[in-house]
């Protein structure tokens, strides 16, 4: 059985047609997700693209695997990962993703790895396209599933594992015409969310609404990000098509997956992710379709997390995982035959490095929050150098967080605050990364995705 892994960056589920979302965003996952099965409640472990993914493909937490920075990282070389256990397995190995600068070691067991003739002709593709097309471009989406058609034709007759993944949803949401436009036709702004009201807004106090765009801003950019669910959505459907007509579709584990979700607003913070550990920023989303081994039209409830996604491809392939890992096969939770396969959903933040954040206290890992949630009850811990602060949520009666519980709850707030802080106990407090001591290269692709000023 062949392995294809999608996963789209900062795609929230709560914005998916077949989540219930007003806007009719996504035709072909909703596809996907009624052939196979869908998970309302999992969440990320660190909402940032790098530290997730890393996860997905070792199935432990970023404390484990060693990617928690925002620049600088190193996956821990005692872990296997995914793709080097099923390279083991025969499988032929292949990952597309954007540019940036990848961890140390994130690219072990892929057999062809953002190939430069890969590059190379995306950006023959990108500038004829442009020549052909004034005033538009070519997007994320359209040249990662084009790569990732051209390798699958070629790899057809093998089994094979492929990973893509895909950032057009990432602030400042590049997305091509018509797509830029198809939910807000009327539109006759000045598209300020994205050019930070030409540069008159820091990228720090746009974030944390230090200074605040109009109300019609935000509207656009959330219509705009939608738009770019369409567009991804679309070129996921030529990798559908491709996969019928060459007669693997059915052959072929799918799993559709974000890293993170994304700020709109919410708390006070905008166009992000990772600042908070608030449910915008924590949830996910995953399907899996798999119609030899797993239920069609399913949606469980049951919270999960990305780590639990590697051994449940393991699980459903039949691989045994041969080291203890800290995610967990949701196949059992999937066929009905367990109710719950983790007793509590773990998450960190990512470090700061924007002087607006007024709730990051203290530098470095140190001063990541991090957040619990056992049953309906969700603890928040913030590091403060004077005396630590502790946010308590019953999500079940208050799904936006807006009542915080800590002084009226005394005896649920010092269980949960117990159980979080026994749980960190052992996971290591150092790190930091100094932003001038950054390679320009990385400074500039820092900047570019919005994460230093």
């Amino acid at each position: 059985m062949n392995v294809i892994l999608i996963v789209i960056d900062a795609l929230r589920p709560d914005h998916l047609s077949f989540n219930g979302y007003s806007r009719k965003t996504c035709p072909n996952i909703d596809g996907v997700a009624e052939e196979g099965v869908s998970f309302s409640n999992i969440y990320t472990v660190l909402p940032r693209s790098d530290p997730t993914i890393t996860s997905i493909m070792t199935g432990m937490y970023p404390y484990s695997h060693g990617v928690r920075m925002v620049a600088n990282n190193k996956v821990n070389p005692s872990l296997a990962t995914l793709a080097e256990i099923l390279q083991s397995h025969g499988y032929r190995t292949a990952f597309t993703k954007p540019g940036s600068i990848i961890p140390e070691g994130y690219d072990r067991g892929f057999d062809d790895f953002d190939l430069l003739e890969w590059k190379i002709k995306n950006k023959i593709k990108r500038g004829i396209y442009k020549a052909l097309n004034s005033g538009n471009f070519m997007s994320d989406a359209e040249q990662r599933f084009s790569t990732a058609i051209d390798w699958v034709k070629k790899n057809a007759g093998k089994k094979f594992f492929m990973t893509i993944i895909t950032n057009d949803l990432h602030w400042p949401y590049p997305i091509p015409k018509p797509f830029d436009h198809i939910y807000d036709p009327g539109y006759k702004g000045n598209h300020t969310f994205s050019d930070r009201a030409n540069d008159t807004i820091s990228r720090g106090d746009l974030i944390f609404g230090v200074k605040s765009l109009p109300k019609e801003e935000i509207n656009h950019a959330i219509a705009h990000y939608d738009g770019g669910i369409k567009y991804t959505d679309m070129h996921l459907g030529r990798l559908l098509d491709l996969l019928k007509e060459k007669k693997i579709y059915d052959d072929t584990l799918i799993i559709i997956a974000s890293d993170h979700g994304e700020h709109f607003g919410e708390h006070g913070y905008y166009f992000q992710h990772g600042s908070s550990l608030y449910q915008p920023s924590l949830k996910c989303t995953l399907i899996l379709r798999c119609p030899k081994k797993a239920p069609q039209g399913k949606k469980i409830e049951g919270k999960v997390q990305v780590i639990d996604i590697m051994p449940t491809i393991l699980d459903i392939l039949d691989i045994p995982l041969i080291e203890d890992i800290e995610g967990k096969s949701l196949l059992p939770l999937a066929e009905g035959k367990i109710e719950k396969v983790r007793d509590f959903v773990f998450a960190e933040g990512i470090e700061d490095h924007f002087k607006q954040d007024k709730r990051m206290f203290i530098k470095g890992i140190k001063g990541k929050w991090r957040a619990m949630i056992i049953g309906d009850w969700k603890i928040i811990y913030i590091p403060h150098t004077d005396k630590d602060i502790f946010e308590l949520y019953n999500l079940k009666n208050d799904p936006g967080e807006n009542n915080n519980l800590v002084e009226k709850e005394k005896e649920k707030a010092e269980e949960m605050k117990e159980k979080i802080l026994d749980f960190i106990k052992g996971q290591s407090n150092e790190g930091d990364v100094n932003a001038e001591d950054l390679s320009e290269k990385s400074r500039k692709l820092l900047i570019k995705a919005g994460y230093i000023e």
